[in-house]
């Protein structure tokens, strides 16, 4: 059918399977859902104008069920905008794969449109790089906060090329996987009314969603995050993102915020179009627990790393040990733990020895110590209570337990006894999380004592506040290269990450247990409450089990008592000897270790063992 307003221009049944506007050779497939019998129209306009050029209306026969679809010749899409009209209102696509009509950060949208997107790239072979969780070493950052700060250094401040700027930071710290924060287009400005105050008129004040946990465009990347101004430029950017990022052997995945209610085809169309189109490693979503189960068994998203709250363990797909594992639980329980434990409560042992080795074969675990949504790792060895002042909300938002302990003064402090052992707690919450057998997860920043100033809730702070501070003070030096080197040190020990969970027993006759407690004395563990020590031994020739050489065997104390303590320790295989190979507390000296090993309070020491 040719139709008049765009000469040249035919419309014919589209394909209704194929949601949104998608350029199929030399037509462009317009497809839409709503109910049987309403008037619907497509509206293109010129690019720049938000005059129409020209509305089609849907005919009978382009339609199926509730979906509307035509199928557009002769159309230099380059040229065009469009979005639907539904009973005379006008409906921006939700599957937008590019918005025009979006000002910069911090600013309303107006009168938005949606941009039609070729989706041809020059991927250069670019290829899955399917990073076991095993070997994975996931760092979690906000795009635009990442490398907003002055103190990052790079060009593209704020950007997704700030992200590739900082890929030789991110390699030689040992990441193996980002995770970004929403980075999909949504609405950073919200009207909110005012507190009527007496003898004051209620206004509307805008209130920004720094994080992007709101509804939105979930198919097309923000726009206000690529460096050019140029429309469009944010796909070619996250693209280039990703090809870099696969380059130097980083994987990268997207957090994806659906409101309850969003249709469950709408939410598996957005993920496979990201793992296709945009060549995502990995999906992180919380979604009901139908659609959380749709996801996982999508054959499209079998080798996609998929994190949610938490995978049910009463189900197949959690106790099934398949080729690949792609599903993980990602929540706060390791991050609860280890804090009181490092702060010294009561009653953690047997939580903390069973969270070092939890690995479980159909969906592996996310371990952290901080998050968005909490206190850094810096603020939780500084703070004791929350402070969210800025956040306009009486300081009534956030969560009221941190499990934290500010080591003896609140905030900042010039204390050098209060300082050390905040250092030494941080060291000690790293060990935690990169010498247990889960995935490690790093908050970005935390490596090098990044502070939101006690504010556990920075959700609408687009200042220093929220952004990554790229601290060049000597703790913050100092924590770096710890992380650095405890990073190295779990790579090179395969015992550390193994692809199956230990099963604290000698099953292959290597002569020690995969892994086993011990305590004051060796080969028993005293888990009493009032305790708050244990250590854990793990037999290097294990490694053999995941293809790797045999390894030295390593011992780690755990001594979150305020005071020294003695740790029995067992006689080295193979007669071999024990040598410290570092300790969070800079007193101990690296020395030989023979059945007894005196570990200095709130300290982790990790002893290898080596040749005579």
């Amino acid at each position: 059918m040719e139709t008049n307003g765009i000469k040249g221009m035919k419309i014919y049944r589209g394909n209704p399977l194929v949601m949104g506007a998608t350029v199929v050779g030399d037509s462009v497939n317009f497809a839409i859902t709503a109910k049987l019998g309403s008037k619907c129209e497509l509206v293109l306009y010129k690019k720049g104008e938000n005059k129409e050029a020209v509305r089609i209306p849907f005919e009978s026969s382009q339609v199926i069920g509730n979906v509307y679809a035509m199928s557009v010749t002769g159309l230099d899409y380059e040229k065009y905008d469009y979005n639907f009209s539904v009973n005379g209102e006008i409906i921006t696509d939700k599957y937008a794969k590019s918005l025009s009509g979006k000002k910069q950060w911090g600013e309303a949208s107006e009168n938005l449109k949606a941009s039609i997107v070729n989706d041809e790239y020059d991927w250069q072979e670019d290829a899955p790089l399917n990073v076991p969780y095993s070997d994975t070493i996931m760092y979690r950052l906000h795009v635009r906060g990442f490398t907003k700060h002055s103190s990052s250094k790079v060009k593209h401040k704020g950007t997704y090329l700030g992200i590739v700027d900082k890929i030789p930071y991110l390699k030689e710290l040992g990441i193996t996987m980002i995770e970004l924060m929403p980075a999909y287009e949504f609405n950073e400005i919200k009207k909110q009314p005012a507190t009527l105050m007496k003898g004051q008129f209620s206004i509307e004040s805008p209130k920004l969603n720094y994080w992007g946990y709101t509804d939105g465009y979930t198919f097309a990347p923000k726009a206000s995050y690529a460096y050019s101004n140029k429309i469009g430029a944010e796909v070619d950017e996250f693209k280039y993102m990703v090809r870099e990022l696969h380059k130097n052997g980083i994987e990268i995945s997207m957090e994806f915020f659906f409101p309850v209610g969003t249709n469950p085809k709408e939410i598996l169309d957005c993920l496979h179009y990201w793992v296709m189109e945009y060549h995502i490693d990995g999906i992180h979503a919380n979604c009901e627990e139908a659609v959380m189960r749709m996801i996982q068994t999508d054959n499209l998203l079998a080798t996609t790393k998929i994190f949610t709250y938490s995978f049910a363990a009463d189900t197949d797909f959690y106790n099934a040990w398949g080729e690949r594992r792609n599903l993980a639980n990602f929540n706060d329980d390791f991050m609860v733990a280890a804090r009181r434990f490092i702060k010294g409560d009561e009653d953690m042992l047997n939580t903390m020895a069973y969270k070092i080795k939890a690995n479980p074969p159909g969906a592996a675990v996310v371990n952290y110590v901080a998050n968005h949504n909490s206190f850094t790792l810096y603020d939780a060895v500084s703070y004791d209570r929350k402070y969210n002042e800025l956040n306009g909300e009486n300081n009534k938002d956030g969560a009221v337990y941190n499990y934290s302990w500010n080591c003896g003064a609140e905030g900042d402090t010039r204390k050098r006894k209060i300082m050390d052992l905040r250092k030494k707690q941080i060291k000690n919450a790293l060990c935690l999380v990169l010498l247990s057998q889960g995935v490690p997860m790093i908050y970005a920043g935390d490596e090098m004592c990044n502070s939101q100033k006690g504010n556990n809730n920075p959700y609408c702070l687009d200042n220093e506040i929220s952004w990554t501070n790229w601290n060049t003070t000597r703790i913050a030096k100092e924590i770096f290269e710890f992380t650095k080197q405890l990073i190295k040190f779990r790579k090179e020990h395969k015992v550390l990450h193994l692809s199956k969970e230990t099963r604290q027993m000698d099953y292959r006759g290597y002569g020690l247990p995969d892994m086993s407690y011990h305590g004051t004395k060796a080969w028993y563990a005293d888990f009493s409450h009032f305790n708050r020590h244990f250590s854990a031994m793990y037999c290097g020739k294990y490694a053999l089990e995941d293809g790797c050489e045999e390894e030295p065997d390593i011992y780690i104390a755990y001594n979150m008592y305020w005071e020294k303590l003695e740790f029995g320790v067992p006689s080295a295989r193979s007669k071999k000897k024990w040598r410290v190979a570092f300790s969070t507390d800079n007193t101990q000296e690296p020395k030989d270790i023979d059945r007894v090993y005196n570990a200095p309070g709130r300290s982790i020491t990790v002893l290898v063992s080596e040749k005579k």
